[in-house]
């Protein structure tokens, strides 16, 4: 039998969820495609959903992460700010620390068993 440890990392602000992994792949999508509405499809996530994510995401700080552009015909952009930038790489980093905080705990549980 083999025993891993898992775990997943979030932010939270006062009493609201931040950021996730969930929320860090919604920008990294607005980011390649440049809509918030094509993000949403390629996530199989309604606009609505995407856009409350967003909203929430850009209440939370002081500055915003993304930045959206009402569209015409050719629909709205979305576009992720440097700070969005930042919050993205910071999270990913702490992500690869918790990733080998875990590898190490789950090494080290077999050794006291």
């Amino acid at each position: 039998m083999s025993l891993k440890i898992k775990g997943r990392i979030w932010l939270d602000s006062d009493n609201s969820s931040f950021i996730g992994q969930g929320k860090i792949e919604l920008l990294l999508k607005i980011k390649e495609l440049g809509s918030l509405r094509k993000a949403a499809i390629d996530m199989k996530m309604s606009y609505r959903q995407a856009w409350e994510n967003i909203n929430q995401i850009n209440k939370c700080t002081k500055q915003p992460l993304v930045i959206l552009k009402r569209g015409g015909k050719d629909g709205g952009v979305a576009q992720i700010t440097e700070y969005g930038e930042k919050i993205i790489i910071a999270f990913n980093n702490l992500q690869k620390e918790f990733d080998k905080f875990i590898e190490i705990q789950t090494n080290n549980l077999f050794l006291e068993v």
